[in-house]
């Protein structure tokens, strides 16, 4: 016995004499204070086996011994990941008694019986002068330490003094070294715990102010300062939340806990959250979490107002959008304005009562928060899709909680273009047969903001008649300039009413009237009054009489003329009714009962079938076999008909210039001779045709009229007389061997 007694006591004095070259030379682990929050990562490169440092701090003498040779470096494994964790950290709690600085207990943890752990105790003057004391070793036979000697300590010298503990059964061992100095005594606790399960969390956590509705959220950590894997499950009342709200955490190791508050009445919540954690869960860490939460306040206000707008509290919201041009967009906008000291979460929704497509209003924001105290600019569109129709819908400006909602009306106007001309009528006059006339021009102009597009409905290159640009695009508030021409091909006198379309927009008509002479033939020179009387005539029914019926009837007082000069009823055969007027026929109705379909505003003079002739692919070279038309004349009098031909033109009608008895018809041919192969032909054929009056000296007197086809559909204006056709024909190519 008294020989193992000394064998301990001089591996002790060696210790303390650090004569030991292992514990001299290895690196030993930083050591912080754990409120500094340091965290290691483990990453690639040379280190220290944690484990064995670990074992070579905490084992008995034999482990000591056995450490110092086996401590080597370790390089890293491919596999490792960077996980950040916090070190596990032995913190010893020192004070300071008379001078000397020394820990206020040892604490044994991880032990295993029968294995002996040695702790040192450290001893240091930070006094100016020798301190000199006594000890006494352990009470218990648990714990043990060297023989008690005198120490004498100078300032600033530390001393070490070995504690070594060996248990002989699994409890808790408590012990006490006592300290004795000239000014009295002090005492080291010492202590030896058994593995347990131990999770630390602050005790009171106060979450942010939050809005009903709105979401607040704070972080903790929870602490794993026992000595075993811990698996943890939390359990706290509405509206908290943990998150995680199970989980297992390692020796060591913290976890941060996310507390989420939703909170929805307005009111101090003070809640309990308990962590259970253990074998059977049945040991718990509490922490105290307290929010307080309010009703959110948002005011709604138009910026920059209008006059129509209205925007006055306690009344519904009123933003017009005034007239915005087809295809734009106009833009409003809106203020939020939150007076209260919480966020205030929003909602903002549409009128669910049109489909999304037939939505014109828009709110690209469609949810958001405003900040306490400050204001945010909401955005509203207004895309038209419409022409000339006011639109209004609504939008549900919804704060998150308790709050009252806004109703917000939108109001909006949809206009087209707006397309005018210079003037509705040009009169190139009388032209010499073979001439053509000088040019005459007038404005197309756009008063709107829209772009507008156009398109004149005639074939320049197949009539007498040419606009130039026949077609184009006007931007807003621009004006552009049309040029006129006319080139006759027979002494007639020539009227056409060529229809502008414009899209999104109804359509213009542009009269234009000229008169061809030859030298043998000079039939009366077309003025704008002409027209003006043939509409009268045609309101009452007097068109389809040729001229010299006309002239009987005006010798016979069965008509007499109007103030305007236009023939009429006698006003004692009319009784109270009176004289019938030209009516106002919408450009649209007109464009389309043009006589030249099934229905008509009044009966057509002349019509011809087929109005539209597709001669399909033609072999070649020979040309197609020729289409037959039908002319009718559907008034009481001989009408002659005379078509426009261009020399290169591939459609041509026969005969070119024929009479027709009245209510008769007549059979023409329409040709087609492609000038190239593999081409697509599509023309529109122009004919004229006059009443044939036979007078003095042999001069044709008419009244003007014209009837025309485009090539994608038949359109013919009721003031019109004559006809024309809309054919096409494709050429393939030639095959040579």
């Amino acid at each position: 016995m008294e020989t193992t007694i000394w064998r301990r006591y001089c591996f002790l004095r060696e210790v303390v004499a650090g004569e030991c070259p292992m514990l001299a030379q290895a690196p030993s682990p930083v050591m912080r204070p754990a409120d500094s929050a340091d965290y290691a990562v483990n990453s690639g490169g040379s280190r220290l086996s944690t484990s064995t440092v670990a074992m070579a701090t905490a084992n008995s003498s034999s482990a000591v011994r056995s450490a110092c040779s086996s401590i080597s470096a370790q390089p890293a494994s491919s596999t490792d990941m960077p996980i950040c964790f916090r070190k596990k950290q032995d913190i010893v709690k020192k004070r300071v008694i008379w001078g000397i600085e020394v820990a206020e207990e040892l604490h044994w943890k991880g032990w295993e019986l029968g294995k002996e752990t040695t702790r040192n105790l450290v001893l240091k003057n930070l006094s100016l002068k020798i301190q000199k004391m006594t000890y006494r070793p352990p009470t218990t036979k648990f714990f043990f330490t060297v023989i008690p000697q005198p120490i004498f300590l100078s300032p600033g010298i530390a001393l070490t003094l070995p504690i070594v503990f060996r248990p002989l059964e699994q409890k808790e061992y408590v012990d006490q070294v006592w300290f004795e100095k000239a000014e009295g005594m002090f005492c080291v606790g010492l202590r030896a715990t058994l593995p347990c399960h131990e999770l630390t969390c602050p005790p009171f956590l106060q979450l942010p102010m939050c809005a009903v509705g709105d979401m607040a959220e704070a972080w903790f950590c929870l602490d794993n300062v026992g000595d075993l894997p811990t698996f943890f499950a939390w359990e706290v009342p509405s509206p908290f939340q943990m998150l995680p709200t199970t989980g297992l955490l390692e020796p060591g190791l913290a976890c941060r806990i996310k507390v989420t508050f939703q909170p929805l009445i307005a009111t101090i919540h003070e809640v309990q959250a308990t962590c259970w954690y253990g074998v059977g869960s049945r040991q718990k860490s509490i922490i105290q979490l307290q929010a307080v939460a309010k009703c959110a306040q948002l005011l709604v206000s138009i910026k920059r107002k209008r006059p129509e707008d209205q925007d006055a509290e306690g009344f519904q919201k009123v933003l017009h959008f005034g007239s915005v041009p087809l295809g734009c967009t106009a833009e409003r906008q809106i203020k939020l304005h939150n007076p209260s000291v919480v966020n205030a979460p929003f909602k903002i929704e549409v009128s669910p009562d049109l489909l999304a497509k037939d939505q014109a209003f828009s709110c690209p924001t469609a949810h958001g928060i405003v900040p306490p105290g400050e204001k945010k600019c909401v955005s509203v569109f207004f895309h038209p899709k419409t022409l000339d129709t006011r639109t209004v819908d609504y939008f549900s400006i919804m704060p998150s909680g308790c709050g009252s909602q806004t109703q917000l009306k939108v109001v909006g106007f949809c206009r087209g273009p707006a397309v005018s001309l210079e003037y509705y009528c040009v009169n190139f006059g009388w032209v010499h047969l073979g001439e053509r006339s000088s040019e005459q021009s007038l404005w197309i102009e756009n008063k709107s903001d829209c772009t507008a597009h156009f398109q004149f409905a005639i074939d320049c290159q197949e009539s007498v008649f040419s606009i130039r640009p026949a077609y184009g695009t006007l931007v807003g508030k621009a004006r552009m300039t049309l040029h006129c021409a006319f080139q006759p091909t027979h002494p007639i006198i020539c009227f056409r009413r060529v229809a502008c379309l414009i899209h999104h927009q109804d359509p213009l008509f542009l009269d234009l009237i000229g008169t061809c002479h030859s030298d043998s033939t000079k039939p009366a020179i077309l003025k704008p009054h002409h027209l003006a009387w043939y509409r009268t005539h045609l309101a009452r029914g007097l068109t389809l009489y040729p001229p010299d019926i006309l002239g009987a009837m005006l010798k016979e007082k069965k008509l007499q003329r109007d103030k305007d000069g236009a023939l009429m009823i006698p006003m004692e055969d009319l009784g109270d009714m009176p004289a019938p007027r030209y009516p106002y026929i919408p450009p649209v109705t007109e464009y389309f009962f043009d006589g030249t379909r099934d229905m008509a505003i009044f009966p057509p003079p002349v019509s011809i079938e087929p109005v539209e002739v597709d001669f399909g692919a033609c072999p070649g070279p020979e040309a197609p076999n020729p289409v037959p038309l039908c002319l009718r004349n559907h008034t009481k009098g001989k009408i002659t008909v005379v078509w426009t031909r261009r020399s290169d033109c591939p459609f041509w009608v026969t005969p070119e210039t024929c009479d027709v008895p009245p209510l008769k018809s007549t059979a023409m041919r329409l040709h087609f001779q492609p000038t190239y192969p593999n081409c697509l032909y599509a023309v529109e054929l122009e004919g004229f045709a006059v009443y044939k009056v036979c007078g003095q000296g042999g001069v044709f007197r008419a009244w003007p009229g014209s009837q025309r086809t485009p090539s994608s559909r038949c359109q013919a204006s009721p003031s019109l007389l004559g006809s024309t056709a809309a054919p096409t024909g494709l050429s393939p190519p030639r095959l040579t061997p």
